[in-house]
């Protein structure tokens, strides 16, 4: 029967440890890594919207629908209003919004009249389509109860798999709001 020395013990136990707290340890930057149950969105400035029910954010700044680079990871605060109050002003307060529900969601979009580029010249493709990558977080605050979700997304080729990653979420809301994780 074969020696075993003591240090192979405490190497091969090391070796294992190390092995499980990877499983533990979230990987922000990975596409496949979601925001938990429990992430508190804090918001630090008002936002406003003249008329609808969304406030868009990308790269720490609040943009109009048409000014978000959409192939670039951007959110979008929903807000539940009833049909009389879509053509009002409506302001977000600075909360603290607490995450209750994640989850993940593709959509198609067909696109008439996008603008495409083929070798350097523009033309226009009648039926394109683009996916979105959503992640979807539904929210509670007690303060604010009618702003209901954050969504995070970036348009892509039909073909592409991959999700906003929690790093991008928090590069697209910058200084203007943080995603605190559960315990953080």
């Amino acid at each position: 029967m074969p020696v075993v020395k003591p240090g192979l013990y405490v190497a091969i136990s090391i070796w294992i440890l190390q092995g499980c707290s990877s499983l533990t340890a979230a990987n922000y930057s990975s596409p496949y890594t979601k925001p938990e149950v429990g992430t508190m969105i804090r918001l630090n400035q008002e936002l406003s919207v003249q008329t609808g029910v969304r406030i868009y954010l990308q790269d720490g700044f609040q943009k109009g629908f048409r000014d978000v680079a959409k192939l670039e990871p951007y959110c979008q605060f929903y807000i539940q209003r009833s049909s009389d109050e879509l053509r009002k002003p409506f302001t977000i307060r600075p909360d603290t919004f607490v995450v209750y529900e994640v989850f993940r969601q593709k959509d198609s979009v067909a696109i008439e009249g996008l603008q495409v580029a083929s070798d350097g010249e523009s033309e226009v493709d009648h039926g394109s389509s683009q996916r979105t990558m959503s992640t979807y977080m539904e929210l509670s605050s007690d303060a604010q109860p009618n702003v209901t979700r954050l969504i995070c997304s970036r348009w892509a080729d039909p073909a592409a798999r991959y999700h906003v990653s929690v790093d991008e979420i928090v590069a697209s809301l910058g200084d203007v709001a943080q995603l605190i994780p559960p315990g953080g």
